[in-house]
């Protein structure tokens, strides 16, 4: 057994699943292959429990924007360590990286601090619930773990009755979405869903369709911006659609990696927080606060976008030079912050095979990718081109396979 393997067996005596995250599960396609535990990171790539490193496009599932151990972040976390982490009253962090969210992204005239993504989507749906008087809500993709989310599934803990109070809609369905608002508009407080899903439509045709709908029928819209918040763009996918939600929510690439999230929106609408407690000890934590303030300033001043679209596009554009040569059927698309590569012959199950055989042929390439391929400013010419040629033998003993 490996290091990782061993390690692994260890983990699950004690952690269900042996890990804190759903999406850092080991996989059993890529059983032999995929490291289970990384030792250390910096810049690009990591260093797995076995010691070999990896040039890293998953990026802690997409938190890691300018790099592992990032100088001026890893800096300002350490200077702030010395002050303190956290005090008995608020620290004028919160303030001045509230001041700069807001001016940032246009529809954030109010904000608030949490510790994950799933955070923020349940305190703006409070908020959403506790400003209209109703109860029910829309919601549309992965939001996070809480009981609202989790609804009609069997044996999970969450009472059934609640089913009642939450409706599923699937991205892109605007057709669907209208049907429950046609039916029940007056009975819901809002629409709760990612602006870009990250999928094959860029167009932004489904935000806009949300915002038309929600103003039509009196709801209020909440953006999921968890995952493209500050990654697709600084003002994340509403800046880049030009779609302005009531609500949004904010996590992983705000602070480089440190566990901060955001909630905010309308002044309004956060008002409201006025009436009633919505509170976390530990969402004024310093460490996390001087980390999203250092990379948010990063990503204005170094034009961090200009340098990950570029990079990214480099690497899509590879990736079909590749095909191309090879005479593999594929597709390939997303944005280049965050692209996607995937064979696109007649048959699903041929095309899942595919990429399960390429994903083990990448492991076995010390490259680490799962589904996206995440950019950071890191992420260098030589690192793409790196990338290039090992994903090159690797398509090539997939093909052969």
């Amino acid at each position: 057994m490996t290091v990782s393997e061993e390690l692994y067996k260890r983990a699950l005596e004690h952690i269900p699943w042996g890990t804190q995250t759903n999406a850092k599960r080991p996989i059993r396609d890529f059983s032999g292959v995929m490291p289970f535990f990384v030792e250390s990171a910096k810049g690009c790539r990591f260093k797995d429990v076995d010691g070999d490193e990896y040039i890293d496009y998953r990026l802690a599932l997409g938190p890691v924007i300018l790099g592992y151990g990032y100088p001026g972040v890893d800096e300002a976390v350490r200077a702030q360590l010395e002050k303190g982490v956290l005090f008995s009253m608020a620290s004028p962090l919160e303030m001045e990286l509230a001041e700069r969210i807001c001016r940032l992204v246009p529809s954030v005239e109010m904000v608030r601090f949490g510790k994950n993504g799933v955070d923020a989507n349940a305190s703006n749906v409070r908020i959403a619930r506790a400003f209209s008087g109703k109860d029910k809500i829309i919601r549309c993709g992965y939001n996070g773990y809480h009981d609202w989310f989790s609804t009609g599934i069997a044996g999970n803990g969450v009472p059934k009755a609640l089913s009642d109070y939450v409706y599923i809609v699937q991205y892109g369905d605007v057709e669907g979405l209208e049907k429950i608002l046609k039916r029940d508009a007056s009975s819901i407080s809002c629409i709760l869903s990612a602006p870009y899903d990250f999928n094959e439509d860029t167009s932004g045709e489904y935000p806009r369709a949300l915002r038309r709908l929600a103003d039509e029928y009196g709801i209020i819209l909440i953006f999921d911006e968890v995952l493209t918040g500050f990654r697709l763009s600084i003002g994340g996918a509403q800046e880049y659609f030009g779609v302005r939600p009531d609500l949004t929510s904010f996590a992983k690439a705000i602070a480089n990696g440190f566990p901060l999230s955001a909630f905010g929106g309308k002044r309004e609408l956060m008002r409201k927080l006025d009436d009633f407690v919505l509170t976390a000890t530990y969402a004024g934590e310093t460490l996390s606060l001087a980390a999203a303030i250092t990379t948010l300033k990063i990503m204005e001043e170094e034009k961090v976008h200009d340098h990950i679209n570029r990079m990214g596009r480099r690497l899509m554009d590879g990736f079909s030079e590749i095909a191309e040569r090879g005479g593999i059927e594929v597709k390939i698309g997303g944005f280049p912050v965050a692209s996607y590569f995937l064979f696109n012959y007649a048959k699903d199950e041929t095309n899942k095979k595919l990429q399960v055989e390429l994903n083990r042929e990448l492991f076995k390439e010390h490259v680490f990718v799962y589904d996206r391929w995440f950019i950071s400013f890191s992420h260098k010419e030589k690192d793409i081109d790196e990338t290039l040629g090992k994903f090159e033998r690797a398509l090539k003993r997939c093909m052969k396979g």
